[in-house]
């Protein structure tokens, strides 16, 4: 009978050797089609949650520069307080949340060889730019935390924390009293008069003169250029995978001219637009 008759030596092996191949490459398929979906996995996961904060700033061309002088004689340095309005956006690019602890302007004029550090002081809006009355409205600048892929748009007034003089940041009631010794001490020279400019005239090679000019000097000056440079402080990596994994932000190089605006327009409280233009550029 048909049921009983023998298949041909070989047959079945052969049958099953095909059919192997076939559950090969189907398993061969399956664990690549896995694969890859579990890379797609991995690096949702990577970008929607566990990648570090990547910080990023940038600055428009709109830099503005005053003097305030509405502080108090005791805390006021002589000319007022240089101040520069910087307009930011900080965009952070990773998943997780990011922190700026405080940002840092370094200001050098290459011309006169006086530099400054400038610190975020306060941030302001449009009403900043209206007021010409005394005190311009502003708000103290606090730390910022950026969510993930999220950004902060603001304008940073920053001020001076430090001159590389030394002197630039005395306070107008100690000028006075040097002015008010030199008056004593060079009372007969001066023949009565009380304006500084007289003695100056008369000696104009006295070495108090250098230590009073440098009390009055500012890094900008009408017709001048500086170059700055803005820095991000953040937090310090709390960890190995933090140090390696994070990214440093970097810092932004730009170059400020000082139209040829006259000086008595600046020391009245008047904001001047600097022209701005990228280091290098």
């Amino acid at each position: 009978m048909r049921w009983f008759r023998r298949q041909p030596v070989g047959t079945n092996l052969t049958e099953a050797a095909v059919e192997a191949m076939r559950s090969s490459d189907g398993g061969r398929a399956a664990a690549i089609i896995s694969a890859i979906a579990l890379t797609f996995s991995a690096y949702s996961l990577w970008e929607t949650s566990l990648k570090q904060a990547d910080l990023s700033v940038y600055a428009t061309g709109v830099v503005t520069y005053g003097r305030d002088t509405s502080d108090d004689a005791s805390i006021q340095p002589s000319g007022g307080f240089e101040v520069l309005a910087m307009p930011l956006t900080i965009a952070n690019g990773g998943a997780r949340d990011g922190a700026v602890l405080s940002l840092q302007l370094e200001v050098k004029n290459p011309k006169t060889g006086l530099s400054a550090r400038f610190a975020a002081t306060y941030t302001a809006d449009a009403a900043y730019f209206g007021d010409t009355r005394g005190k311009r409205p502003k708000t103290p600048f606090n730390a910022l935390v950026i969510a993930g892929r999220a950004a902060w748009t603001g304008t940073v007034i920053f001020y001076p924390v430090s001159y590389s003089n030394g002197k630039s940041l005395t306070p107008v009631s100690q000028v006075a009293a040097f002015n008010d010794a030199l008056r004593k001490k060079y009372a007969a020279e001066m023949g009565g008069a009380s304006s500084i400019s007289v003695l100056r005239e008369k000696l104009p090679n006295l070495p108090e003169f250098a230590e009073l000019d440098a009390y009055d000097a500012k890094v900008l000056n009408q017709n001048g250029k500086v170059e700055a440079t803005l820095q991000l402080a953040t937090p310090t990596p709390s960890g190995w995978l933090e140090r390696m994994l994070g990214t440093p932000v970097e810092p932004i190089a730009l170059i400020l001219d000082m139209p040829d605006i006259p000086g008595d327009r600046v020391s009245r409280g008047e904001l001047v637009r600097l022209r701005t233009v990228a280091a290098g550029s």
